[in-house]
């Protein structure tokens, strides 16, 4: 039977020793991340953690969120890449039966559940534990989530690329070569994190129109919260790119487990004929493979520099359990 728990942290350090157990290791999954999530966004939503236990021993988590009549895991479109119940593999499907007979008992009529992985054994089993126990399910391909396995050496990288995209970057690079005042700078930790912040957030600003309406207070702040915290923890890899003095491009970057995510961007289109975004998360992945990370994610969406720089699909699914009347 479920248990259930009021806080995360009440259960913080089992939460971390399961999540390195699961088979959906992520960054997003941590109770550091999801913490800030609801810090933020948990107004007109009810709290609903569950957990599962055999043997004094935590074998899966279920933290969720309610409103209305609709229950969801912590985290959404807009702010989390991957989303999953944490669960050692061997116990999944004792797990996820608990999950849905909980469910079927709420006075919940749908469990909504976003971004699950393609890999992830909630979107293998879940569907047809559901439809055993007489629920409905639709399963939705949400969105693509590219990346890419990395070669031992940046040679072996450009070697991967198709002849036109590689012809393309090392043109493009060359020209920026040529640019005497063009620094590349990587923030990890500082006692500026503030003023970083906030040139990210204004390169951001600057990179679409609809980035800029996205960056509300409310998401501004929260983002603010997942930097300083993310470079507390040793996650964080910002790059920046200034030329003559002005910063032209942003890639904020989150390490975990020997892998870099890529979780956002912006850039100064008064230098877009470097194309400096492009080339800023060359020399990102670049960087990675120099410290011997094993993956570098573009996270979800299908934007064409993701392909121009060798990533390969992944898929994120939305799975949608609902009881029949």
């Amino acid at each position: 039977m479920l248990k259930q728990f009021e806080f995360i942290s009440d259960i913080e350090s089992m939460w971390s020793s399961l999540l390195a157990k699961s088979d959906t290791d992520t960054i997003f999954l941590t109770p550091l991340w999801e913490s800030v999530w609801w810090n933020h966004f948990s107004k007109d939503k009810t709290w609903h953690g569950l957990y599962l236990e055999k043997n004094t021993q935590i074998v899966g988590i279920a933290p969720m969120w309610g409103t209305g009549d609709t229950l969801s895991l912590i985290g959404n479109t807009e702010t989390v890449d991957y989303n999953d119940f944490i669960i050692i593999p061997e116990y999944a499907e004792e797990f996820l039966n608990s999950v849905i007979d909980h469910f079927i008992i709420s006075n919940y009529n749908y469990l909504n559940l976003y971004s699950i992985h393609e890999n992830s054994q909630t979107k293998t089993l879940l569907p047809k534990i559901a439809k055993e126990k007489g629920l409905t399910i639709n399963i939705t391909e949400e969105d693509v989530s590219p990346g890419i396995i990395l070669p031992n050496t940046w040679d072996d990288f450009l070697a991967g690329l198709n002849k036109k995209d590689r012809h393309e970057l090392r043109r493009k690079l060359r020209r920026l070569d040529t640019v005497e005042n063009c620094v590349v700078q990587v923030i990890d930790d500082s006692d500026k994190l503030d003023e970083y912040f906030s040139i990210f957030i204004k390169l951001m600003k600057m990179s679409r129109t609809e980035k800029e309406s996205y960056l509300d207070v409310e998401k501004e702040s929260y983002f603010k919260s997942i930097f300083e915290i993310a470079a507390d923890h040793k996650y964080l890899k910002l790059f920046l790119m200034s030329i003559d003095g002005t910063y032209a491009s942003a890639s904020l970057c989150f390490d975990y487990k020997g892998k870099r995510l890529l979780y956002n961007s912006g850039n100064n289109h008064d230098f877009d004929y470097y194309s400096v975004g492009l080339l800023l998360h060359s020399l990102a992945i670049k960087d990675a493979i120099n410290n011997n990370f094993e993956y570098f994610d573009f996270l979800r969406g299908d934007e064409q520099y993701k392909y121009r720089l060798g990533g390969s699909n992944k898929q994120v699914y939305t799975l949608e359990v609902s009881k029949n009347d």
